[in-house]
């Protein structure tokens, strides 16, 4: 790929990793940060004679992910299992894919929904701890992990390639069930010992019967049907607490509007939020809309 393909993807929103020649991980202090990325045609010099990543969780308008598919014939037998087949996902017409070379491997390339944060990613191994598959997007802390892209040289040689009937600075939404498949792995990891405040951050004030009643009231001077990004500020709002009942009372306000309630987007903006990139996001956001709502409190 020349210099014009890489600001094609740069126009297109993407975020990119400098990283040495023909190896795969960034040797650079802190690498990973958003500023040590490279998203301006101005910084385009420092990807010169490197390998370049993409970093998912820095795309716009909203992340990029990627599904990692480690062993290929293992990946498609777990995917059917999920309801998922592998074939109509490579043969898409708008399917973006990588190769590198390594046989027995393959990248698909999506675009999370637009307005939502990073997905953590999360890695499938089978029964001897071998990687089958992962789906990759961010770090548990919200800063993003990278996935090589061509024209990068894998340390055997080979040359990363893409693949697919779509175009690489345009990828597809990831599909719904897809999705929905990498949504219930990390609700997994929650109800098998994840608390809500190790997933959403310190609490903000401590958890009482009263405060929660108080928010719960507040709650409900909040019209749910509201725009998406209201809808997602309050949603954020209440998952700041660290509470253990933050994402029920989430939930429970967002159905209050059953006509625009959907269980896969409600997870996907639980999933998504990360206290150490969107700390704008407190209580006080659920006081403010709740106040022009007509709340006393």
């Amino acid at each position: 790929m020349h210099a014009v393909s890489f600001i094609k993807l740069i126009n297109a929103g993407f975020s990119l990793v400098p990283i040495p020649y023909g190896t795969k991980s960034p040797k650079a202090t802190q690498w990973n940060l958003r500023d040590n990325c490279v998203s301006e045609q101005e910084d385009l010099d420092k990807l010169v004679g490197k390998n370049v990543g993409l970093a998912h969780a820095y795309c716009g308008p909203s992340p990029t992910c990627a599904i990692d598919l480690d062993d290929y014939e293992k990946a498609t037998a777990w995917l059917l299992y999920h309801g998922i087949d592998l074939g109509e996902l490579e043969n898409a017409s708008d399917a973006v894919m990588i190769r590198s070379g390594k046989a027995n491997s393959l990248k698909l390339i999506y675009r999370l929904p637009e307005g939502t944060g990073a997905l953590a990613s999360k890695q499938v191994l089978d029964q001897d701890d071998c990687m089958i598959l992962e789906f990759r997007c961010a770090a548990r802390n919200g800063l993003t992990v990278q996935d090589l892209i061509p024209p990068s040289i894998h340390p055997s040689g080979t040359t990363y390639q893409w693949m697919g009937s779509g175009a690489p600075s345009n990828p597809p939404t990831i599909p719904a069930h897809l999705l929905e498949v990498w949504l219930q792995l990390l609700l997994r990891d929650r109800r098998e010992g994840v608390t809500t405040s190790q997933l959403m951050g310190r609490c903000s004030e401590a958890e009482t019967p009263r405060r929660v009643a108080r928010i719960r009231d507040a709650l409900e001077y909040i019209d749910a049907s509201c725009d998406y990004y209201t809808w997602r500020d309050v949603v954020w709002g209440v998952l700041s607490t660290g509470w253990t009942c933050a994402v029920d009372l989430a939930e429970e306000w967002s159905r209050s509007a059953p006509d625009r309630y959907e269980n896969n987007a409600f997870w996907v903006l639980v999933s998504s939020y990360n206290p150490q990139i969107d700390g704008g996001h407190s209580l006080g956001t659920v006081i403010h809309h709740a106040r022009a709502g007509g709340w006393g409190g």
